[in-house]
């Protein structure tokens, strides 16, 4: 199977939102607080609304917390099906492919605008391209690429993760 035979479904997803997570999580200071303190980030502007009002308008979430924002809990009221599992359209591309392992080859986040308190965030998982069937160390696989892109409410776009992938049938 070459990265032009792929499953129609498969081809169906790329360049468009095929799994999206709906403002699930709002931002709040005490859990991006926590975060910094295990980090050690004492960033006036997670932790200083005073110096955070002067230099942005108000307080600012981490950046690097943006997809803390994007997970679906794995419990909520009235679903009717499994929640989401995190990278959901990985998951998937690999059970189309019949590549039961994976691994991430590399991550890039372009941040724009910071999620304030209160403010929760649209995720869609985009699947940019797929690499044709390749032998690896590892087995026979193949590369794929996913844009995780993170929208504050009215569409403002607040991040876009990108992650490439191997997915691979181990050797026998």
């Amino acid at each position: 199977m070459s990265a032009m035979d792929l499953p129609p479904h498969v081809s169906d997803w790329i360049g468009k939102p095929a799994v999206v997570i709906d403002h699930v999580v709002r931002a709040e200071a005490g859990l991006w607080l926590n975060f910094c303190a295990a980090v050690g980030d004492g960033n006036p502007l997670y932790w200083n609304y005073a110096a955070a009002f002067d230099i942005t308008g108000e307080a600012i979430a981490p950046p690097a917390m943006l997809p803390a924002w994007g997970i679906d809990h794995d419990w909520a009221p009235g679903r009717a099906g499994p929640p989401l599992r995190t990278l959901e359209l990985h998951f998937r591309v690999k059970e189309a492919l019949d590549l039961p392992n994976g691994l991430v080859t590399e991550v890039e986040f372009a941040f724009h605008e910071p999620v304030r308190a209160g403010q929760s965030v649209r995720v869609e998982q985009v699947l940019r391209e797929v690499g044709p069937l390749r032998q690896t160390r590892l087995g026979p696989g193949r590369d794929w690429t996913i844009d995780v892109v993170y929208r504050k409410p009215g569409e403002a776009l607040a991040g876009v993760q990108t992650l490439k992938f191997l997915g691979y049938r181990a050797a026998a």
